[in-house]
């Protein structure tokens, strides 16, 4: 499949459909993303590199439908200009696949970096926030919520996007808070990762016999596998993130979990096996 290339069919986990629509590629410079390692990982993983040395990634979010509702897991990096991104296209995807703002039904956020709340509001005509989903509810684990919301980090530059895209939520009454492995209905849960924020979560998925877990920002990229340590610059504790990574890896060789990882290329849908005593992930075909 081509890394550009939308998948316009969903993956379905019993009951559960899952489909990926790309908000934007992004290219990953390892001096910057993981600098205590930088090194090691050009040396291991250079021949994946594009000619400037960069290496693809993703920004991926997961429409589920489940239970009767339309879910949106994360919403992107958003329709603004952020430094260091590009711009979001998620609201194409979403036309692409015959869906309109109004169609979701619940927006479930992982965390509250800029690059997975970013289509929660989109510039009115007075350029003030506006919800661009106008009957979701959005629903964040409290501790994240109160980690990045503290008066401290609102007042950081850098954190424009959570005065954007998080604070206006909270403003319209728009937000559930939860905590811990919160179940969403039947089908979804909340599983707690922390280390990358606080409040970090995955979302198991759940139907009879079949399991998957959409990661979030656990892991990053494939090279994790044999690396878990390998924390990128962003990872707020990152050796308790490296021991969430470790484990959740560990659990979805175990378990033979559908594995859905937003930042991997996309569309970032596999399963994690082990090949000569490594892991290694093989992607949807």
């Amino acid at each position: 499949m081509s890394y550009d290339a939308p998948l316009t069919r969903p993956v379905n986990i019993g009951s559960v459909s899952i489909l990926p629509l790309l908000d934007a590629p992004v290219l990953m410079d390892p001096r910057h993303f993981l600098p205590a390692v930088a090194g090691e990982f050009i040396q291991e993983f250079g021949h994946e590199a594009d000619e400037r040395g960069l290496f693809r990634m993703s920004i991926t979010c997961y429409l589920v439908r489940s239970a009767g509702r339309t879910v949106l897991i994360d919403t992107g990096i958003g329709p603004r200009r952020r430094p260091g991104f590009p711009v979001g296209g998620l609201a194409s995807a979403l036309d692409a696949v015959g869906l309109k703002p109004a169609d979701i039904d619940l927006v479930v956020h992982t965390h509250l970096h800029i690059d997975h709340v970013g289509w929660n509001t989109v510039p009115g005509g007075d350029g003030s926030p506006s919800v661009y989903f106008p009957r979701a509810e959005f629903v964040v684990q409290e501790a994240e919520w109160e980690y990045w919301m503290a008066p401290q980090r609102l007042a950081v530059p850098e954190n424009s996007h959570l005065r954007e895209c998080v604070a206006p939520l909270a403003a319209e009454g728009r937000v559930r808070f939860v905590t811990d492995e919160t179940p969403l209905d039947e089908h979804l849960v909340f599983v707690p990762t922390p280390g990358h924020t606080p409040g970090h979560v995955a979302i198991g998925i759940v139907d009879g016999p079949e399991r998957g877990l959409i990661i979030g920002d656990a892991s990053h990229h494939p090279a994790q596998l044999i690396h878990p340590d390998w924390s990128p610059a962003f990872d707020v504790d990152p050796v308790l993130a490296a021991q969430t990574r470790d484990a959740l890896f560990e659990r979805a060789c175990t378990e033979g979990l559908t594995w859905v990882a937003g930042h991997w290329p996309y569309p970032g849908i596999g399963r994690l096996t082990r090949r000569e005593g490594r892991r290694v992930y093989e992607p949807l075909a």
